[in-house]
């Protein structure tokens, strides 16, 4: 099996662990358009930025892949925040004020400005 292969499936497996924490939050999307918690996984994100990556190496920012790119950030974005709340959660507690205020920045961001363009 390659290295890459291996940490693929590694990453995936932590990821599946981790609790969701936003499982609660209302959000004021249309549900065919949210971005779910789930989404904003590690093997996701870096997907992201390869995409994005090639995006930009081919100039494809702009006309018919405005909206694409724009998704890609998304989950960068989404990811970067998950991740600041399980480090809070790991490092503080999980009932400590940074990471009560990381997860509330998450689960705002998801239930305002968590959404896919078209």
């Amino acid at each position: 099996m390659s290295l890459k292969i291996a940490l693929a499936l590694a990453l995936v497996a932590g990821a599946a662990t981790e609790p969701e924490l936003c499982s609660g939050v209302e959000s004021k999307i249309e549900p065919d358009m949210q971005i779910l918690e789930s989404d904003l996984n590690r093997a996701e994100a870096a997907s992201a930025a390869d995409k994005l990556r090639g995006m930009i190496g081919r100039g494809e920012l702009s006309g018919e892949f405005h909206f694409g790119a724009l998704n890609q950030l998304r989950i960068i974005q989404g990811h970067m925040l998950l991740q600041q709340a399980h480090s809070d959660r790991m490092e503080f507690g999980p009932s400590s004020t940074e990471a009560g205020d990381s997860t509330k920045a998450l689960c705002t961001w998801l239930g305002k400005e968590g959404f896919w363009y078209d």
